[in-house]
């Protein structure tokens, strides 16, 4: 079934099915709906798939100030607007504190939490923040950092490239905005609010958000915590494989 590209609640969307259970899957800090596409083509064709640009992303026009909590009221308007059932909500890094989000102000769109790379507690290295607000040449060199930081060694070379001038083309002011958005988010005291099953997923090489967050994050939802060997930040991108059936069997058991 292929992908179908609309717009929702002010929001840029691709979609794959109109029935059966959604799934809305929800970008990191930088990112864009695309990064979703290698998992999509190796899911179910019976569930619903819906990736979004998050505003000022991708090719979604930016709307208002940058905030994990804005983030989630507009994927909330986003479900309203496609008129959903519950939805699965699968977020990577930032897209996870988003998820997270929903779960404790929305908890009645949300059946479930997808948690890819994520933490109740997203804290960023100041020099990465500092780099990103300084002048173009060390906003550069950050960047250059922080695509090192996103893979496994091991991974294809070509998905370090493609971060590269994603970042770089993103306003550079919505790319620190993000960054500065995930290191104000904390929730660890509001995981017992959360009662809606989750999957938890880390990849091993993880720089960004280590193996030791994720297990915390699955340990405060009390579920398990299920790591991807020699993957790195992106299993999406980089484990697309290991990802799909991780998300299968997790389906299979809601189902």
């Amino acid at each position: 079934m292929p992908l179908v590209t609309t717009t929702a609640g002010d929001l840029f969307v691709m979609r794959r099915g109109t029935t059966g259970a959604p799934l809305v899957f929800v970008h990191g800090a930088g990112g864009s709906g695309r990064h979703w596409g290698r998992l999509f083509a190796l899911l179910p064709p019976t569930v619903q798939l819906i990736a979004v640009d998050l505003p000022g992303h991708g090719r979604s026009p930016l709307a208002g100030p940058i905030t994990i909590e804005r983030y989630a009221a507009q994927i909330a308007a986003l479900h309203q607007a496609l008129a959903l059932p519950p939805a699965l909500i699968i977020g990577h890094s930032m897209g996870g504190a988003i998820a997270l989000q929903l779960a404790i102000t929305t908890p009645q769109i949300v059946a479930g939490l997808g948690l890819i790379g994520s933490a109740a507690r997203l804290r960023v290295a100041p020099a990465l923040l500092d780099g990103l607000a300084g002048d173009e040449a060390t906003r550069q060199a950050t960047i250059t950092t922080l695509v090192t930081w996103l893979f496994s060694p091991a991974a294809d070379p070509t998905l370090f490239a493609e971060a590269r001038a994603e970042y770089a083309a993103l306003d550079p002011a919505i790319l620190l905005a993000d960054f500065q958005a995930c290191d104000g988010f904390d929730v660890r005291n509001r995981l017992g609010d959360i009662h809606c099953p989750a999957l938890v997923i880390t990849g091993s090489d993880d720089r960004l958000t280590p193996p030791k967050l994720g297990a915390e994050l699955a340990s405060g939802l009390g579920v398990p915590h299920h790591l991807l060997a020699n993957v790195g930040h992106m299993p999406m991108l980089e484990a697309p494989d290991q990802l799909s059936e991780l998300l299968r069997e997790w389906l299979a058991t809601l189902a």
